[in-house]
């Protein structure tokens, strides 16, 4: 797979810069395409595209905004033979899952703030002291949308869909380790007839992200990605005033009460604690187990992970594929080393799989006698390893334990009574978290608390953020 051009403007455009950027698959190392490699120039231009196209689309009707965001979910939905695969070789996704986080999340979320958009009120009007007040929305105008390689076609659409149905333009810089997967995203945008300039996609390095960020023509930034970059971004949005949402990283904790049912909790944990290999920033990476019930916890974790099916992402059977890069399993292959130094115990993994000298495999790895001090605790690995630590103190000592973290992204508590799990969730300083299960909802706000992150995507919240308000006040 070749691409040669830059969707800006409604047009295939060829790059200002010669440089082009290989693609690689995580499972054999093999070059499986290329792709160009954007400048600051691209940038420039699909800025200028998105300001020009801003008057435009703003004016045009909310339903028919709303009917090209279903036709692009249409195109979306149609291409999932396509993106699956190519995500898995990317990344290292399990094929089921890469399609299911790639394409039906992101046609879902088109499909419901298009719904959002047709029922759009612009101007509210609301009672005043003397007179009364009409609170007017604008939409907040160019969005630049910065997105990781964990999910790089799902995540656009977090910050994509809301954006449209508020009215704003928006210049989409992908990942360049995902580069390919976000040009058949592009595809099913040029297929589905937006005006030119409504969406453009430039893919490219930390470098032309800073000068997205940087650019006068853009009026807010939404990003996901680490938190060192989170920080970084937040800086210079704020010295410029300029509005932004950061999801960022996380070290969740998955909350096992005293009488939570072990079974189930297992059960989940493919999605809850290692979801894409581990490479996702809710995974319930800390698992907090009642002292009473820690060795018990600690043996049923590491014979869920030890069975896991560690293989090719394009297999069906897989369970856990390779993570990303070289770069990301020397990472996590550094914190398993640090964790050992530190003294803590793993029960399973630890190593490369055997029979895997091409790809980049990090075998499940779990670690136990972990001290609440390590970096392997409080530090986000981002890939298959898991950390089982002791509390005690009853429910309290549990929630205790939970916040006892710079992140507030997600988590989960698991109780045989649903209402003692709510109560516990409640005293969890973190943005989500699910009581016997954990899953996004597309009505219901996400964000981070603490070194998670600032403001909300998703739900009625995650629209508000794509509008400016005025008041106009006026007699009776």
């Amino acid at each position: 797979m070749k691409r040669e051009h830059f969707l800006i403007n409604g047009k295939w455009r060829a790059p200002s810069g010669a440089d082009v950027l290989p693609t690689i698959s995580a499972a054999t190392e093999q070059q499986i395409g290329q792709s160009p490699v954007a400048t600051t120039a691209d940038i420039d231009v699909a800025v200028q595209a998105a300001r020009d196209a801003l008057p435009a689309w703003r004016d045009l009707s909310p339903v028919e905004r709303a009917g090209l965001m279903e036709r692009l979910s249409e195109n979306l939905q149609k291409r999932t033979a396509e993106i699956g695969p190519i995500v898995a070789q990317e990344v290292g996704t399990p094929l089921a899952f890469a399609g299911a986080a790639n394409v039906l999340g992101p046609v879902s979320q088109l499909r419901y703030y298009a719904s959002k958009a047709r029922d759009l009120v612009i101007d509210e009007e609301r009672p005043a002291f003397a007179g009364r007040t009409i609170v007017h929305k604008e939409p907040v105008g160019v969005v630049g949308v910065i997105v990781p390689w964990n999910y790089p076609i799902g995540l656009i659409h977090f910050k994509l869909a809301p954006a449209l149905a508020a009215g704003c333009t928006v210049v989409v810089k992908p990942s360049p380790e995902t580069a390919l997967s976000s040009y058949l995203f592009a595809d099913a945008v040029y297929e589905s007839g937006f005006p030119p300039g409504v969406i453009n996609v430039v893919p490219g390095d930390r470098v032309v992200g800073e000068h997205l960020v940087r650019h006068d023509g853009v009026d807010k930034i939404a990003f996901t990605g680490s938190t060192a970059a989170g920080r970084r971004i937040g800086e210079l949005c704020g010295a410029a005033l300029k509005p932004v949402t950061l999801e960022l990283g996380g070290k969740s904790a998955a909350v096992l009460l005293e009488d939570a049912p072990l079974e189930a909790f297992i059960a989940s944990m493919g999605v809850v604690c290692m979801a894409n290999n581990g490479q996702t920033c809710v995974n319930n990476t800390r698992i907090l187990a009642p002292a009473s019930r820690y060795d018990d916890v600690v043996d049923a974790v590491t014979n869920a992970m030890s069975g896991y099916r560690v293989g090719d992402p394009l297999e069906a059977a897989t369970e856990v594929g390779p993570v990303v890069n070289s770069v990301a399993r020397d990472r996590i292959e550094g914190y398993i080393a640090e964790g050992l130094r530190a003294g803590a115990r793993i029960t399973t993994g630890g190593g490369r799989p055997a029979g895997r000298e091409k790809g980049w495999f990090v075998s499940p790895t779990v670690f136990a006698d972990v001290d609440p001090g390590m970096s392997i605790a409080r530090e986000e690995i981002f890939g298959p390893v898991l950390t089982v630590l002791p509390y005690e103190g009853g429910d309290e000592g549990a929630a205790h334990a939970a916040n006892d973290s710079i992140y507030g992204l997600g988590g989960t508590v698991w109780s045989a009574d649903v209402e003692r799990g709510r109560a516990v969730a409640r005293r969890i300083d973190t943005g989500t978290v699910g009581v016997n299960t954990y899953t996004l909802d597309v009505n219901s706000p996400f964000g981070g608390h603490k070194a998670s992150g600032l403001g909300y995507e998703l739900g009625d919240e995650g629209l508000a953020a794509y509008f400016k308000l005025t008041s106009i006040y006026l007699p009776d």
